[in-house]
């Protein structure tokens, strides 16, 4: 029963995503960083939440691109609801050619180990967040 909730929760959030991304990134992140006092999860295994969420976003049908935003920000999510103390990891790569734009990556790790897929090339990792930074809300007024 705890996993179906568990996976009924997932598609919610991940569905939400698509939305919330829309925001400006600080909000974003401080959207999907729960309070530390909720854990409905507490008893879930990492691995149970990364099944749960790669599951969901299995076949991407919104998102396609920035397939990497949307499972690290549903990944750290769940694994914060669950107690663990995860990082979220922002990083840019090159260019290949001068007139195509820079490509991002994000991915979560959890106690120093990767939780979704690193990197595969050099990068230069631009932001770097964990729960203790999501605690409050962005100054900045939304647009």
């Amino acid at each position: 029963m705890h996993r179906l909730v568990l996976r009924a929760h997932v598609w919610v959030v991940a569905a939400l995503i698509v939305v919330v991304v829309k925001l400006p990134l600080p909000w974003v992140l401080w959207l999907v960083t729960p309070w530390r006092w909720w854990q409905p999860y507490r008893s879930v295994s990492p691995d149970t939440i990364a099944q749960a969420v790669r599951r969901r976003l299995a076949r991407p049908r919104q998102m396609k691109r920035r397939a990497c935003l949307r499972e690290g920000l549903t990944l750290f999510h769940f694994l914060c609801l669950a107690g663990h103390e995860p990082e979220m990891h922002f990083a840019v790569f090159p260019p290949d050619q001068a007139p195509r734009p820079m490509h991002a990556h994000c991915w979560v790790t959890l106690d120093g180990h990767p939780c979704s897929a690193p990197p595969q090339q050099p990068c230069a990792e631009v932001l770097h967040h964990s729960r203790a930074a999501g605690s409050q809300p962005p100054n900045r007024i939304l647009p």
